[in-house]
């Protein structure tokens, strides 16, 4: 008996597979079931969507034309998706097919934003999703979606819904929001009946951590208050330092400077504890591998992890250029050193320049020199002045003369009599003057050189700007402006007051008196 009541469950179990099986089939062969169900008010759109998607009963255009059959003769003027109105019915969704997501109608149907589409029916506020499934009944005076979760607002309660409509926060007596004194938060609050805040997180947690008092938003950087001690929380409500300070700043991507009884020190984030404790007047990032330090008006140094490598001795310390190396200086003696290696130089200056194309200018006693980047002794200081490198050379004046060196220090033009002013290089052309032998009314003329003094644009202009822009450059000739090319082409008339350079193909020039913006063919722009 055991054994044939067996066999018959297997049979009734075959049975009922190949019926499915043959009704799932069948519509392949024969489209008329298709059609049927398509007609049936049994179905949302939703579900005729997929019959037709998988079945394919007719082209799309086919189905269009005919959709009115299968709408409840409902006839799209267009087949846009989204929210439609249907006079004498009210509000629903069609799909590019045209058609309608549900049976119901709504007095309002706003467009789906993450799935999901508020609707209205009978003055109360609910949500649907693209199933055509209403997630969130329609009980609710309004409803805020954001990207996981639905703020919920009955008269003056406020609770919080997931996307699927499951309560994660009842409604209670307090105002729960995005904003903060009308400035936007990627995190939701609640307003407790005190005036305190809680924070509620992106998936409509409230977070455990004690309400706090207010909130201040600087540089997209949240720092909240609790008890007058000041914190900050991360885009997602964390706290990412405690509220345990007078004052907070960020410092640089993972430390804030953080302040008690005017004494400063640093905390790291997601830190319980500061990093460097609140003793100095002040401290701030350095290097990417160092933190300054000031005491008594005198700087130091600590690395990362707080471990002093320079006690605070010095009248300043500086980033001078990336990535470890610094100025200290004392009692106007200033020197390079390498936060690596901590040795001290063989050299000290009275002046150490900025590092400009890997290259910096120092001046001691004895003038004008030039050091690499690793330090090290490139040109001797020695001359009246070198100018910062720029496009690979420096100029160098000497006995009111002027020369060009490359960054190994070597004159690519030597000084020269000839020349009484080089401008700094822009690429390979750099402005300059020489004085004009043949006209004593006009001191000096100018044009342009190269890294090695020849003549790129003749000497034949009174005055000139410095650099090219969109190509141009603007001259003055014969008392009047205009522009070139850098092959020294006239390509705009001079016939201006005064010009000013090219910008997104257009400049301002000045012609007898009225403020006019041409283009780099000279054509008035209106």
């Amino acid at each position: 008996m055991k054994k044939s009541h067996h066999k018959l469950l297997i049979i009734l179990a075959g049975g009922i597979f190949f019926l499915c099986l043959l009704l799932f089939l069948t519509p392949f062969l024969w489209e008329s079931p298709v059609f049927l169900l398509l007609k049936s008010d049994k179905l949302n759109g939703y579900r005729k969507a997929g019959l037709i998607a998988l079945y394919k009963p007719a082209p799309k255009q086919t189905i269009r034309e005919y959709v009115h059959l299968y709408n409840g003769g409902y006839e799209p003027r267009d087949f846009t998706p989204g929210p439609v109105y249907i006079p004498e019915k009210g509000y629903n969704y069609q799909d590019s097919l045209g058609l309608l997501l549900t049976g119901d109608f709504y007095q309002e149907a706003l467009p789906f934003r993450n799935g999901l589409g508020k609707i209205r029916q009978n003055t109360f506020y609910g949500m649907l999703n693209h199933r055509g499934r209403m997630v969130i009944s329609p009980l609710y005076d309004t409803l805020v979606p954001f990207s996981e979760v639905i703020v919920l607002v009955q008269g003056r309660e406020y609770g919080v819904a997931n996307r699927r409509g499951k309560i994660i926060i009842p409604l209670l007596p307090r105002r729960i929001s995005n904003t903060y004194h009308g400035r936007p938060l990627p995190f939701l609050m609640a307003v407790e009946s005190d005036g305190s805040y809680s924070v509620i997180d992106g998936k409509g947690i409230k977070k455990k951590t004690r309400p706090f008092d207010s909130l201040d938003i600087r540089n997209n950087t949240y720092y909240i208050c609790r008890d007058d001690k000041w914190g900050v929380l991360d885009e997602e409500g964390n706290e990412l330092i405690p509220t345990l300070y007078d004052h907070i700043d960020v410092c640089d991507g993972d430390s804030f400077i953080v302040s008690n009884g005017g004494f400063e020190g640093l905390h790291l984030k997601g830190k319980a504890f500061p990093l460097v404790p609140i003793v100095y007047d002040k401290v701030d990032a350095c290097t990417p591998a160092t933190f300054i330090i000031m005491r008594d008006g005198h700087y130091g140094l600590l690395d990362r992890k707080a471990k002093p490598l320079i006690e605070p001795v010095y009248d300043t310390i500086y980033n001078h250029h990336p990535q470890e190396w610094i100025v200290t200086g004392d009692h106007g003696r200033y020197t390079l050193r390498n936060t690596g290696k901590l040795e001290y130089p063989t050299e000290f200056y009275e002046w150490i320049g900025p590092c400009r194309d890997g290259m910096t200018v120092v001046r001691n006693e004895n003038g004008y020199g030039v050091l690499s980047s690793e330090g090290k002794t490139v040109v001797p200081p020695q001359y009246d002045t070198i100018r910062n490198y720029s496009s690979g050379v420096a100029i160098v004046v000497h006995n009111k003369q002027y020369g060009v060196i490359d960054r190994n220090g070597l004159f690519t033009l030597p000084f020269s009599l000839r020349l009484v002013e080089i401008y700094d290089f822009q690429g390979d052309m750099a402005l300059s003057a020489q004085f004009n032998m043949m006209d004593a009314r006009i001191k000096k003329q100018v044009g342009f050189i190269d890294k090695k003094g020849n003549t790129l644009v003749p000497f034949i202009y009174q005055d000139g700007h410095r650099v090219f822009s969109n190509g141009l450059a603007g001259m003055k000739y014969n008392g009047l402006w205009g522009y070139i090319n850098k092959q020294g082409e006239t390509i705009i008339p001079f016939l201006y007051d005064s010009v000013s350079i090219f910008s997104h193909g257009m400049a301002q020039v000045d012609y007898r008196g009225q403020i006019i913006t041409i283009d780099k063919d000279g054509r008035k722009i209106e």
